[in-house]
């Protein structure tokens, strides 16, 4: 009787489209970045940067937030394909890889334009630690609403699920911080944002494997 019964209720079953899973995670993407944007006002020690007019005629500026946005869309999109049951995004492991590369020999690049004893200026800036504190924690909430978006699915690859959910929230995050980021160095976002960004990311898929479970 019990066969029976569970072939009949999955019979009665519609598979969730593709597309709904895509809307789902853009409004929960929209939703965490309202999140991470009210996370970076309320956060004491950080505000948007006073010259922010100046700054986005400058191409460093520019250069950080395709930066962060290219890992946060790699991320979403890699999500997108992972709360399917069964599915698959290899991209969410390598692409983040390829980006860092590009964006390392930019930076090595800038260092060679400049004389080595201002490497370690050009490297740390005045902010490092505090940048990756910063975007762990403007990233929490926007972890807190993309889970509860990609716990609609059903994601069976979790801890890769988990990750492209990290890589999306650090790379919102990350983007948001960049409003209030005095640091201009090529070399100081390939080591710092991405510290925070991969932080995130790798957090969210050691925890992925308890909070994405259905």
């Amino acid at each position: 009787m019990t066969d029976p019964l569970i072939e009949s209720l999955a019979a009665d079953l519609e598979p969730v489209k593709p597309r709904r899973y895509g809307r789902w995670l853009a409004v929960g993407a929209a939703a965490g970045l309202i999140a991470g944007a009210l996370a970076f006002w309320l956060l004491p020690g950080i505000q948007v940067r006073p010259d922010i007019a100046i700054a986005v005629l400058d191409v460093p500026f520019w250069i950080k937030l395709v930066f962060t946005g290219l890992l946060a869309a790699t991320g979403c999109l890699s999500l997108i394909r992972l709360v399917r049951p069964g599915g698959r995004a290899a991209a969410a492991l390598w692409l983040p890889c390829v980006l860092w590369i590009g964006f390392a020999l930019m930076a090595a690049a800038d260092l060679a334009m400049h004389p080595v004893d201002v490497w370690p200026e050009r490297i740390l800036g005045s902010t490092a630690l505090r940048c990756v504190t910063y975007i762990v924690l403007i990233s929490l909430p926007i972890l807190a609403v993309l889970a509860l978006v990609a716990r609609r699915g059903a994601p069976t690859r979790l801890t890769q699920a988990g990750w492209a959910l990290g890589l999306a929230a650090g790379g919102i995050a990350a983007t948001i911080y960049a409003l209030g980021c005095p640091e201009a160095s090529p070399a100081f976002l390939t080591v710092w944002y991405a510290l925070g960004i991969g932080l995130t990311a790798a957090a969210s898929a050691v925890a992925g494997r308890y909070f994405l479970r259905w």
